[in-house]
């Protein structure tokens, strides 16, 4: 159950894309570059002890370009003896791929184009119009013959732009004309069912699309962004802090959309509230109590004090002080998860000069029983906690920081300090190179909105964080701002539903989910690298066999186990040392034994 993944030279820019997404939906791949005689003389080896469940050709003419004729019968006849199909990529029409020549070639930008009956088939949790994104090449062919050639998209004029071409000898390909990134969004919604078809339904991996929210200083004020100034104004009495009325909007939205807001919370907030405003009570914590089970709760430290240069008495005063303060007013705080403030105590190497990791952090957390602790995935840090500021991971890979996992959350660029539209893109016009800054408020959107959405897509687990300003309304119902996470999370679920169907909604892992999720996908890469553990096809099972002494969760799609999810059963399974059986979905089971 390993796919080959196959190019001329390795550097096809559709190999890449393809690596991207088998990577990150955890399917077994070995690439190989046939212009290497050494990798064709493997391609071959491995054909000859199945070692390959389907193959993926960077393009049409991989083949072609570079073994010789008696290699590519071998190649055929034992992709027919295997029953074995193949995705062409990226290919140009030719009779070989029983299609006639091209009547055009060009840009496909912004191009809509349809499911046909048999598309619905292979992509059941797409719906409506697919639109290409800029940056897509393609040829417009209509099939040589519709016995041979079922379309599964079609361009507006009938051409066939991607589609199952069954040749005379029994095998079956899936011929893509169109170029396709691994950063556009049509060919992440097209890649689930490609795959799906590639392996017959059943294969090492797994799709869903997530989106986690994180709404962090909760029950702080913020500051706020004077846009007459063009700077961060710090005066308290023009901080920005949720009322009732934000907390009953910020309720009634997420019941409408399905989706869960995680406040990642501060009791000192609250606490300062009530002094500053010689109030016996809060009205903001009273609300949020009123809709404590509509919304997650993330630890934030009580005061969200600065932890880079603190003893460690300190930082486990500021987690354990917070744990005991939403035990006492009633919140249930998500156990062993926490932010720290502004991400500090970890290293920063994006600061001028790098800042190093608080020492103290990593025993903090461990006497304190953290298991999950938050970072910026757009930022460098060290690979482990000992290591010297000059070693970077990139930037979104999780490290460890003592005992705890180090999350990466996706930043926005709606800015902390602003509640309206206005503040927003002023900020940012100020923050950001005149080339990158958005001409509005609208731009803001529309580019925000598609950097999240593709991440929804992509398979990516990794929460999505904001600040509580963000959920701010403005006074007297301005029309031009307030809430602005809404109007922007509202703009990824248009496109989020216009796209995808029912049956694949979106997933929202809580923080300790993410991370099980992300420890999973770590071991499970380590378990292929190291070559212990192997799964094998049969007629009605999968078996796999680990080979080491621990026990590993795999991804697997197409087995009875598991939830439904965009068409077909997938889940996490965990194989024991030794072989695990798992019986194949039923309804795989007839369309295995009749191929």
């Amino acid at each position: 159950m390993k796919i080959g993944l196959l190019g001329v030279s390795g550097e096809e820019p559709s190999l890449r894309a393809w690596g991207i997404a088998l990577e990150r939906a955890g399917v077994p791949f070995e690439e190989l570059a046939l212009a290497d005689e050494r990798q064709r003389r493997l391609l071959i080896a491995r054909l000859c002890s199945a070692g390959f469940q389907a193959l993926i050709l960077a393009s049409g003419d991989v083949l072609d370009a570079t073994v010789s004729s008696s290699e590519r019968h071998t190649v055929e006849a034992l992709e027919r003896m295997l029953g074995i199909r193949s995705l062409v990529a990226y290919a140009y029409p030719t009779p070989a791929h029983g299609l006639r020549a091209a009547a055009s070639a060009g840009p496909l930008d912004g191009l809509n184009v349809a499911l046909t009956e048999r598309g619905r088939d292979v992509f059941p949790y797409l719906h409506g119009p697919l639109a290409i994104d800029v940056g897509s090449w393609g040829y417009l062919a209509v099939p040589l013959s519709s016995e041979r050639f079922e379309a599964l998209v079609s361009a507006p004029d009938g051409s066939a732009l991607l589609g199952i071409h069954r040749l005379q000898d029994g095998r079956e390909q899936m011929i893509q004309t169109f170029a396709a990134n691994a950063g556009q969004a049509h060919a992440q919604l097209l890649r689930h069912g490609q795959l799906r078809w590639v392996t017959r339904g059943t294969y090492l991996g797994l799709e869903r699309n997530y989106l986690s929210l994180h709404v962090d200083d909760v029950l702080l004020a913020n500051h706020s962004w004077n846009v007459a100034t063009h700077s961060t104004d710090a005066n308290p009495a023009a901080s920005i802090r949720m009322s009732a009325d934000d907390v009953s909007r910020a309720a009634r939205w997420s019941r409408s959309r399905g989706l869960r807001l995680d406040l990642v919370c501060n009791g000192a907030g609250s606490a300062s509230h009530r002094v500053d405003q010689r109030h016996a009570t809060d009205p903001l914590l009273d609300a949020l109590l009123g809709e404590r089970e509509t919304f997650g709760w993330i630890n934030h430290t009580y005061s969200h004090v600065d932890l880079d240069a603190v003893p460690r008495a300190t930082i486990e005063t500021e987690i354990e002080r917070n744990v005991r303060w939403a035990r006492r007013v009633g919140i249930e705080l998500e156990p062993r998860a926490l932010v720290t403030g502004a991400h500090t105590g970890l290293a920063n190497l994006a600061a001028t000069p790098p800042r190093a990791a608080n020492p103290e952090l990593a025993s903090a957390l461990d006497a304190q029983r953290i298991r999950f602790i938050a970072c910026d995935a757009s930022r460098p840090y060290p690979p482990s906690a000992g290591a010297a500021a000059r070693e970077q991971a990139s930037p979104g890979t999780p490290f460890w920081v003592g005992p705890a996992l180090a999350i990466p959350r996706h930043p926005s660029d709606l800015p902390f300090d602003a509640a309206t539209t206005q503040q927003a893109v002023d900020r940012l016009r100020r923050q950001s190179s005149s080339d990158h800054a958005p001409r509005d408020w609208q731009q803001l959107v529309s580019a925000e909105a598609w950097r999240i959405f593709i991440a929804v897509i992509g398979n990516d687990p990794r929460p999505h964080y904001f600040h509580q300003s963000n959920l701010v309304g403005c006074a007297g119902g301005d029309p031009a701002g307030g809430g602005l996470l809404y109007e922007l999370i509202d703009a990824v679920l248009h496109q989020y539903h216009r796209s995808v169907g029912a049956n694949a909604p979106i997933v929202q892992p809580s923080f300790g989910e993410i991370g099980r999720l992300l420890l999973w996908s770590t071991a499970w890469r380590a378990s292929l690298a190291a070559g212990s553990i192997s799964a094998h096809l049969g007629r009605s099972r999968v078996t796999i066999v680990n080979r080491a002494r621990d026990p590993v969760h795999l991804p697997l799609t197409g087995a009875a186990a598991g939830a439904r999810y965009g068409g077909t059963r997938s889940a996490w399974i965990l194989a024991r040392p030794g072989a695990t059986v798992v019986a194949l979905e039923p309804r795989l089971l007839s369309a295995l034994r009749g191929s």
